[in-house]
């Protein structure tokens, strides 16, 4: 199995931030993040926060904005080649399951774990249901894996930013795609700095696990 990251790996930008910015509350919101890194709060308060600032948003509005989320170059290709090959592709996200939907309605993967805005009547409720917590990302892989017999070192991980530390130490192949920094360029076994998704495949596809 090929897991990846979503915001900044699959997609270029990340989700929470785009949809403030699309609706004008970014400036209004993004100091509870920071009170989150200096652990003020917690993931999910952050979370329960910054959601229900989108309280009775439409469904269809939100769908609309995730849908110009950007892809990142070869995203698309380098999915299809791996399942091609034979290999399942799972995403794992901190950031909005709209995303992940997306990607598996044009794209087509094998199954998402992403942190999901609850609706009702077609209207955002703000509330949020906390799936894939900041730097749990590998107890969230965790718990998917039974379903399809696998381990950890079954899996290849793709990522770029240091929430991927935890599951990089447990994979059987690591790889940071353009890091955001040097705790997950030096967590990972690989690093590839490109603009195009698909340089690691020839990494993927050579490295069996």
């Amino acid at each position: 199995m090929v897991v990846f990251d979503v915001d900044g790996t699959l997609v270029k930008g990340y989700s929470w931030q785009f949809m403030h910015e699309a609706l004008g509350t970014w400036n209004s919101i993004s100091h509870y993040f920071d009170l989150f890194m200096k652990g003020r709060i917690s993931y999910e308060e952050w979370a329960r926060i910054d959601a229900s600032h989108w309280c009775g948003l439409p469904l269809e509005r939100a769908e609309q904005i995730i849908k110009i989320m950007p892809y990142t170059d070869g995203a698309k290709e380098t999915i299809s080649v791996l399942r091609n090959k034979g290999f399942k592709v799972f995403l794992l996200s901190a950031g909005l399951s709209l995303v992940s939907e997306r990607i598996n309605r044009e794209i087509g993967i094998d199954g998402y774990l992403a942190n999901e805005l609850i609706v009702k009547d077609g209207f955002l409720t703000g509330e949020v249901n906390v799936n894939v917590s900041f730097y749990e990302k590998d107890e969230a892989l965790m718990r998917v894996l039974p379903k399809w017999s696998l381990g950890m070192k079954n899996c290849v991980a793709v990522g770029d930013d240091p929430t991927l530390v935890p599951l990089f130490e447990k994979v059987g192949l690591s790889i940071a795609f353009n890091p955001v920094d040097d705790r997950i360029e030096k967590a990972a076994h690989l690093v590839v700095k490109n603009d195009d998704l698909r340089r690691i495949l020839p990494h993927v596809l050579v490295n069996p696990t």
